[in-house]
């Protein structure tokens, strides 16, 4: 199954750099197509390839572990933006999903617990769980 992992976080505000902390961990280690999209995960509509699966990683507020999250279960997470977000990957996700001609039939999202907008509260431990998930989904 072809798999396009986005990641998704601002590198400059604190814990919403894990997903940049993640892909600079991984970019070209695994077999699918990478991208680091900053905050504006609307950049997906013009660069999306027709994957079949999507993985998202990101920094989710109030979370107390890394998550795994698929499919349906990734809307049960408190929608409301936070950090440097516009909106939150919730509702960007609905939003793509309804306008995008051809969406990935399969979605993912690794959440790495955030904290602070201020200060990386995160440690190389929670990274490496959150690689090490990555990887058990893209094989």
């Amino acid at each position: 199954m072809r798999t396009l992992v986005v990641f998704l976080g601002s590198r400059i505000a604190g814990d919403d750099s894990a997903g940049y902390a993640v892909y600079e961990r991984i970019k070209e280690k695994f077999s699918a197509r990478t991208l680091y999209l900053g905050t504006d995960l609307f950049r997906l509509y013009g660069l999306y390839e027709g994957e079949e699966r999507l993985v998202l990683v990101d920094a989710v507020h109030g979370a107390s572990g890394v998550v795994h999250l698929k499919d349906n279960e990734i809307f049960v997470i408190d929608n409301r933006s936070e950090g440097a977000h516009f909106l939150s990957l919730v509702e960007a996700v609905k939003i793509l999903r309804a306008v995008m001609s051809s969406f990935p039939r399969e979605i993912h999202l690794i959440g790495i617990p955030a904290k602070s907008v201020r200060e990386v509260t995160y440690d190389e431990d929670v990274l490496n769980e959150a690689v090490q998930m990555l990887g058990t989904i893209v094989k």
